[in-house]
């Protein structure tokens, strides 16, 4: 019997200590699911808007020709507007950006960012061009116009880029129907110009998008959001585009782009997950009152505001207790004559013994 409550109680060891492994691996479980549940946080937005580029003056490189007869030359300090030749094109200088807000506080998100900004170069300006042509060296100097037959078109420059976005909240109203973010923007991405030109009255147009370098940019940015959701945003980027393998007459441009320019937008702004504070209506009420309850007094929390200089906790006053009369004690007697005086915790004499014959 006794080793039957020996092994039955070490099976409820076992089984305890089975049962307590259990509980801590759910409950670490459970932790995790909750903080991957608190860090879910996102919103997207997607705006439409117009800029105003400017260029600064570049050089273009081309090259034309076949083996054994190439023209290598370059057209130096070219200055470049936002006008074009075409007697119909796209939509002028517009923009798109569609982000995303991955972080928990909303202030970092990824964004793809397309702009197909115009590049022209100005008519009637004095180039010069250096090099070889036709196997024979130039440096010369002409009016660079379609009168005489020259003309250089990117009617769409086209920066595609992936930028990093960083918010840095200005002002909210407590309702959040009104804030007002700056954000800071910096990112990289492909060239796919659009292009049309006429050297020495050659013509050629590439309109499909072709693979033509890389540019990167920074930009920063004023955005107004109103009601939570709609937003119009002011915004100033300077970007570096490096081109190449530009399709002119019998050869490719290479060119070396610098532009500003300031855009104005107009967006939509929307959670992808729940309890977004970006977009939930925030909950103003006052907060209930409390009332504290009165503690007993401590005595050792006492002393230490006594050392401290703090006032005490004062007890509540214990009630009156009710007085009850008592009766008067009884006035102590005097003893007979000839009687001994009774001393208190004395004890009594001894009853006298009787005489013999008596």
């Amino acid at each position: 019997m006794t080793f039957f409550n020996m092994r039955s109680g070490k099976r409820s060891l076992k089984a305890l200590g089975l049962l307590a492994v259990a509980a801590s691996i759910c409950g670490q479980a459970s932790a995790q699911i909750s903080f991957a549940d608190a860090g879910r946080r996102g919103s997207v937005y997607l705006s439409v808007g117009n800029g105003s580029p400017s260029h600064k003056p570049s050089t273009i490189s081309i090259v034309q020709g076949t083996p054994g007869n190439i023209s290598n030359y370059k057209l130096s300090n070219v200055e470049g507007d936002n006008s074009t030749t075409k007697a119909i094109s796209g939509i002028y200088n517009y923009n798109i950006r569609l982000g995303y807000f991955f972080d928990y506080n909303q202030n970092y998100a990824f964004e793809l960012c397309f702009d197909p900004v115009k590049y022209h170069v100005s008519e009637g300006q004095i180039v010069n061009m250096t090099g070889t042509r036709e196997n024979k060296d130039i440096d010369t100097s002409f009016a660079f116009s379609p009168a005489n037959g020259y003309f250089y078109n990117i009617d769409g420059a086209n920066f595609l880029s992936v930028n990093l976005v960083r918010r840095i909240q200005i002002y909210q109203i407590k309702s959040h129907n009104v804030r007002i973010d700056g954000l800071a923007k910096v990112g990289i991405g492909p060239c796919m110009p659009h292009t049309y030109s006429s050297i020495a009255g050659k013509e050629i147009e590439r309109p499909s998008f072709q693979w033509g370098g890389w540019n990167a940019g920074g930009e920063a940015a004023l955005r107004l959001t109103l009601m939570r959701h709609i937003f119009l945003e002011a915004s100033y980027k300077y970007s570096y585009a490096s081109y190449k393998d530009i399709a002119v007459y019998n050869g490719t441009a290479a060119q070396k782009l610098v532009t500003s320019q300031m855009v104005f937008s107009l967006g939509y702004w929307f959670s992808t997950t729940k309890h977004n504070p970006l977009f939930e209506k925030p909950d103003n009420r006052p907060a209930p009152l409390t009332i504290k309850p009165i503690y007993p007094p401590d005595p050792e929390e006492d002393s230490k505001k006594m050392m401290q200089g703090q006032p005490m906790m004062k007890a509540p006053a214990a009630p009156a207790q009710p007085v009850v009369p008592t009766e008067p004690a009884p006035a102590p007697t005097e003893p007979a004559p000839g009687e001994p005086t009774p001393t208190p915790d004395a004890p009594p004499a001894p009853a006298p013994e009787p005489e013999p014959g008596k």
